[in-house]
């Protein structure tokens, strides 16, 4: 009886253990990303460098199993920019800085459940998109050029961080939009008023919709608040077979005497 208990706990706790093993690498892996750039905002980007091989050397690690392989290629695609960045010394610091909150972006994407980085800035996207709307509709296309590529530029930086996050099917219809503002946003100027209000609508589901996570981090989730549930009954179990064999004793050698 007792070692089957000691059995059933040992089979629970190994995957809470699992469990807290990952949580502690995806901590590792969010706060390298972090440290990269707030040095990158000091402009020492040779420390920036150090934390971006540091992270090299524990990304993936064992945990890559818990990841997607596009989850993967898209941290590493990152990666490899930052790290360019940071030793071009021949960059403009804000291109550089654009390659490390891309990088910084996409690992807070994949750690983090719900309430990513990359939502804060609605107010900027949303923002610049009504900006167009206002431009266009006072035929100031210098101005709608100007917001164009300033959100262009900023789409470019959250872009790895929505392909970890988003659908698929979400993240090709905002592809889309990208698309035709990049290749006929300066020609086709009669349909740039239906264009942008679309694009703000699917751009403001994003923000205010759920975000799409890996499902095998809600299952462990589950797992182990399960096991530490199963763990305490079979515990209190344990407590209760041990308390009834005293007694019997008790009794028992009452009887004798």
């Amino acid at each position: 009886m007792v070692r089957g208990l000691l059995l059933l706990l040992l089979l629970f706790i190994l995957p809470i253990n699992a469990f807290a093993a990952e949580s502690d690498t995806r901590q590792a892996w969010d706060d390298f990303a972090s440290k990269v750039l707030e040095f990158g905002k000091q402009e020492e980007f040779e420390r920036a460098k150090a934390m971006l091989e540091k992270f090299e050397e524990v990304f993936p690690g064992e945990e890559n199993t818990e990841m997607t392989i596009t989850e993967m290629r898209i941290v590493l695609n990152t990666h490899n920019r930052a790290l360019h960045s940071v030793t071009a010394t021949d960059q403009e610091t804000e291109q550089r800085m654009k390659a490390l909150t891309e990088f910084r972006l996409a690992v807070d994407a994949l750690v983090t459940e719900e309430q990513p980085i990359w939502r804060q800035t609605d107010d900027k996207m949303l923002g610049l998109i009504d900006e167009m709307k206002a431009a266009v509709a006072h035929r100031d296309y210098k101005v709608y050029e100007r917001d164009l590529q300033q959100f262009l530029g900023s789409y470019s930086v959250i872009r790895p961080a929505l392909g970890i996050d988003l659908s698929t099917e979400m993240q090709q219809r905002l592809d889309s939009h990208i698309a035709f503002f990049e290749n006929y946003g300066s020609s086709h100027k009669k349909d740039l008023s239906k264009q942008l209000e679309t694009m703000k609508s699917d751009f403001k589901e994003v923000y205010e919709g759920h975000v799409e996570k890996n499902e095998s981090s809600i299952v462990w989730m589950i797992i182990s608040i399960g096991g530490i549930i199963t763990v305490t009954l079979l515990y209190v179990l344990y407590r209760k077979y041990r308390g009834e064999k005293t007694d019997v004793k008790k009794y028992k050698q009452f009887e004798k005497d």
